[in-house]
């Protein structure tokens, strides 16, 4: 079995307003507040092309930010109308492939049972278990399907999920699980179902931060090969960057990561790759467990849609005001360049969308009452101007000129200046 647990060494200077230091909030777990959520995938749509899952094992891949002594998943019905049962749930070391390390498979409970049923809407954490946790290291959570009619999902896992048919849940073997069909929103994403978070007990950590951001801080196009080709299970994008360079500092700082972007995300309106920031702020931002810092990275799509920066920067206070009504910190980062060149295909930035880019930007560096900016926007400038006036981003870093390379998304997750965690 292999484990990436690598470090990025350095800090960048590039932030604005550091905030002076305060106490942080305890954690807020289900539990005994020791517990940080460390993963998360947040549900924001129905699966696509999925096979009937009716009496059926799916295999879960997940890769906590932290390690610790025990732990607890969240398992979520967030966008089904229907209800979901699960017969059992387990929790194991994922060795390769769908197979679990042997001796490592934990029968998980909900409420003292080992069956859960969901309402429509509806989310339930496990009972936590005594269980080692390795930070970086893999892990597979099983669900023996009873019955489902609709699969609550997250669109652009870009982990390798499996099923099996049958009872196969608490089976440690991967012999009979088959990757899932990986279409989600017309594209390659690997999405993952039902699971919305994972928690784990330490004492080596501070505080969980959450990054609220779009398809950006989700990962696309990171790790997309030369060819296209959506490659799985690479954990590249800038949050995980980021929680790579967290890992090896003391104890005083908040080390676990909880990536809560949605590919698609809008601040201000629901659309159908889930709802809005402000719409799901409380259950996939506030509501993690141990949460002390929030990373707002979103906006570009409410631009995109139509928004103006007016609109923009209301929805985007409200967010803030919301986020320190709790007590915790909260984080801006600058929207990125989206002109286009005139080659590239498809639309990027107009003038007055370009316009409100800027506004939005000025306004989170110089007026917006965070804790703490990253300007992301000064990282991938450089690319000139598109035929509409609008900058684009460096060729060395795009994927798209819309979405970072995994290039691209490194350097956002280095240019994170760590002391905004102290």
């Amino acid at each position: 079995m292999t484990t990436r647990n690598i470090s990025y060494a350095g800090l960048s200077v590039l932030v604005l307003g550091l905030a002076g230091c305060a106490t942080l909030p305890e954690s807020r777990s289900q539990n005994d507040g020791r517990f940080f959520s460390a993963w998360a995938a947040p549900q924001g749509r129905l699966a696509e092309q999925a096979p009937a899952l009716d009496d059926a094992a799916v295999r879960v891949v997940v890769r906590p930010t932290i390690g610790g002594s025990a732990v607890r998943i969240k398992i979520e019905n967030t966008v089904a109308a229907t209800p979901v049962s699960f017969a059992a749930a387990y929790l194991g070391v994922l060795d390769r492939g769908a197979t679990v390390m042997s001796g490592t498979n934990r029968a998980l409970t909900f409420d003292g049972q080992s069956t859960l049923t969901l309402a429509p809407g509806a989310g339930s954490y496990s009972d936590p278990i005594d269980f080692p946790v390795r930070a970086f290291e893999r892990l597979a959570i099983s669900l023996a399907v009873q019955s489902a009619e609709e699969i609550s999902t997250h669109a652009l896992g870009l982990a390798t999920t499996y099923y099996a048919p049958g009872h196969s849940a608490e089976a440690e073997s991967g012999a009979a699980f088959v990757p899932l069909p990986t279409l989600a929103q017309g594209v390659v994403s690997f999405p993952v179902y039902w699971v919305a978070a994972l928690d784990v007990q330490s004492t080596a950590t501070r505080g969980t931060i959450v990054t609220l951001g779009d398809s950006i801080t989700d990962g696309r196009c990171s790790t997309t090969d030369s060819t296209g080709k959506v490659i799985p299970d690479l954990y590249q994008r800038w949050p995980d960057v980021l929680a790579a360079r967290l890992a090896p500092l003391p104890p005083a700082y908040p080390k676990a990561v909880a990536n809560a972007g949605i590919a698609g995300n809008r601040i201000l309106q629901d659309g159908p790759t889930g709802p809005s920031a402000l719409s799901r702020l409380d259950r996939d931002v506030l509501d993690r467990a141990g949460v002390t810092h929030v990373i707002l990275f979103e906006g570009t799509n409410d631009i995109h849609r139509g928004a103006t920066s007016t609109e923009l920067i209301a929805g985007t206070q409200e967010i803030i005001d919301r986020v320190h009504a709790r007590g915790v910190k909260i984080i801006g980062a600058t929207l990125l360049p989206r002109g286009k060149p005139a080659e590239a295909p498809g639309e990027g930035f107009d003038a007055p969308q370009e316009r409100h880019r800027l506004d939005y930007n000025e306004w989170v560096r110089k007026q917006a009452n965070f804790d703490g900016v990253i300007d992301f926007d000064a990282v991938m400038a450089g690319g000139g101007v598109s035929p509409t006036g609008a900058q684009i981003m460096k060729r060395l870093y795009s994927c798209d000129f819309v979405h970072p390379n995994a290039a691209g998304l490194r350097a956002l997750g280095d240019a994170i200046d760590l002391r905004l965690f102290e």
